[in-house]
């Protein structure tokens, strides 16, 4: 294995919707009714491919929930600030950065919060980052995978890709790529070293 590659939320930074509705200091009855009637599943994608900035995602937000914009912004700032390091992660990057892999993230995430997660010191150890809203595609959508074979010849035969999603595992399996399904973190620590045949 000669490359390896990370998603973003759920791997490399924590996004959890439980633990956003228990630390959210404003109205729980909003995010919690958002989440319930499916909007982000509605208009998130728009958001992660780039369609539509963080000016219109709070429009739809403020139009879908019958909530002040003002509010809903805050809302979206608050989920933002809220994707923390995964330690752990951290430090397999580091680890495997060391031992001469090559690093990748390929992440479906908007242009705003990229820009608010981009200067942290573990985007140093990614040769390349592939982001939905730069290329306008989103996972699983195979073209996007492909953007990653073609830009950084990272072919999938020599790589790893890690996902906390099922069907992002499921489209880059498809194409080749040796695959860990990280929902269950331990477990996919226990997988990836595994496969890379390592200790971390």
């Amino acid at each position: 294995m000669k490359n390896v590659v990370f998603d973003l939320g759920g791997v490399v930074v924590d996004w959890s919707p439980e633990r956003l509705m228990e630390e959210y200091t404003g109205d729980r009855a909003m995010p919690v009714s958002l989440f319930e009637r499916g909007f982000f599943r509605k208009f998130w994608p728009d958001y992660d491919r780039g369609t539509i900035d963080q000016v219109n995602i709070v429009r739809e937000m403020s139009v879908f929930s019958g909530r002040p914009y003002a509010e809903c912004w805050d809302f979206v700032e608050f989920i933002k600030h809220s994707l923390r390091d995964i330690p752990q992660t951290q430090c397999l990057i580091k680890e495997l950065a060391g031992k001469g892999y090559r690093l990748f993230c390929l992440s479906n995430m908007s242009l705003e919060f990229y820009d608010y997660l981009k200067e942290r010191e573990v985007f140093r150890y990614f040769e390349g980052q592939i982001i939905s809203a730069h290329e306008k595609l989103i996972k699983p959508e195979k073209e996007i995978y492909r953007i990653l074979i073609d830009r950084f010849q990272a072919y999938p035969e020599d790589t790893l890709f890690i996902d906390d999603l099922k069907e992002n595992v499921d489209a880059a399996r498809q194409l080749g790529f040796h695959t860990v399904h990280f929902a269950d973190k331990e477990k996919g620590y226990r997988e990836i070293n595994k496969i890379l045949c390592s200790e971390f």
